[in-house]
């Protein structure tokens, strides 16, 4: 097969267009071995691109190397063909690359040298989440906290709840990241069933059936992926497994709803660039809001601005007049709009931790469960900001 763009041929097969100069023939090899899948060589990275965005069902297949920048390749794809699908390969492939991949719903990393299994597991991601015209992804959502014990945790699981309970697209994973001193397990009172020691194996190891096995089910309806607090395998756990664990999630389940810890790891940067929605949740403390304000600037350098994090002030007290800072104050102060706010009703969140249960179930009806249903109404609706916050502002 010659390096020239071929002629394009209506298929029922899956047809992959490759730019792939050195692993060209390992790629072929891997797609000889798939009775469902024809290959087209092109010359340049461009090329294929072009190709499968012009072909009904091609996958562009490209190679990362020296001849192109593939940073300014994927920009342009999620520009000009947003749904195409395709696959990135090769070796050191950069991370601000890798950040617009994950970023991409229909695109994925594979490294070399490709075989069959992984080339056909590949294959389904990509057009599965692409099968009908929709994203079959489900949504997800990061909570971090700015400073420690602001109600990020608190946050994280009545809103996996009320996603839980609700009539349609109610499955919900929520997975808690915090290796070092996680408290998912502890407020919903359930084990904590992820083995760390998965987490520092390949990647391709990972699946939805050994995700499963690692669920812990609450009787409320959330499913919990949490590991026992521990640091003794830190240092080995794998980003890419990290990242593989959430892809598998988002592909099981309507929503995942991340619990982000406020420490640095490997993997907060594609975490967050991956993530529909980043909420760093922050108190009206003068401390806690300079935290939210570095924490934002934090995330949104990490994900190179792809990201665009949203304020949450937590604990708002139904009090007027009092020495607390005010939500235009608090907006001064952080140099950013607050997107919403969660009024403080202490008697309810005492219960749903003592009670290992979601606000909502501890005390039905409260304020906080009120501002969360109002917080994923305003998230899934693309509002700018709750009812809660709106009346916040008026009264300061």
């Amino acid at each position: 097969m010659n390096n020239e763009s071929a002629a394009i041929a209506p298929t029922s097969k899956t047809r992959l267009h490759v730019y792939a100069p050195q692993w060209g023939g390992n790629i072929s090899d891997a797609a000889g071995d798939l009775s469902s899948v024809s290959l087209t060589v092109h010359a340049g990275a461009a090329d294929a691109v072009d190709a499968a965005s012009k072909d009904a069902g091609g996958i562009a297949v490209i190679e990362q190397d020296a001849s192109f920048d593939l940073v300014e390749l994927m920009i342009r794809i999620s520009q000009e063909h947003p749904d195409l699908p395709g696959i990135v390969v090769g070796k050191n492939v950069p991370v601000l690359a890798v950040k617009h991949i994950i970023a991409m719903s229909r695109w994925d990393l594979m490294d070399v040298p490709v075989n069959a299994d992984e080339l056909k597991q590949s294959i389904s991601t990509v057009t599965r989440r692409d099968s009908m015209g929709t994203d079959n992804t489900g949504r997800c959502w990061s909570v971090t906290g700015s400073v420690g014990g602001c109600g990020a945790t608190l946050l994280a699981v009545e809103l996996a709840y009320q996603i839980s309970q609700r009539e349609t697209n109610n499955s919900v994973c929520l997975v808690d990241l915090d290796f070092f001193d996680g408290a998912c397990a502890s407020y919903l009172n359930c084990p904590s069933s992820l083995n760390q020691s998965a987490l520092t194996q390949s990647a391709d190891r990972i699946d939805e059936a050994l995700l499963q096995a690692f669920i812990s089910r609450h009787k409320n309806g959330i499913h919990l992926l949490s590991a026992p607090r521990s640091d003794r395998l830190w240092n080995t756990i794998k980003p890419e497994a990290i990242l593989k664990v959430l892809d598998v999630a988002c592909s099981t389940y309507d929503h995942v709803v991340i619990d982000l810890p406020r420490w640095p790891t490997p993997w907060t940067a594609a975490v967050v660039t991956g993530s529909d929605e980043n909420l760093v949740m922050s108190e009206l403390t003068v401390p806690a809001l300079h935290a939210a304000r570095h924490r934002v600037e934090e995330l949104e350098m990490l994900s190179d601005g792809l990201a665009q994090p949203r304020i949450l002030l937590n604990r708002m007290a139904k009090r007027m007049f009092s020495n607390t800072v005010t939500v235009s104050q608090a907006e001064e102060a952080i140099g950013r709009p607050v997107y919403a706010t969660i009024s403080s009703d202490w008697e309810a969140a005492l219960a749903s931790v003592n009670f290992g249960q979601a606000v909502s179930q501890a005390k039905p009806g409260n304020r906080i469960s009120k501002d969360v249903e109002a917080l994923i109404y305003a998230l899934e609706h693309g509002e700018e900001a709750t009812s809660s916050t709106i009346k916040a502002r008026r009264s300061a």
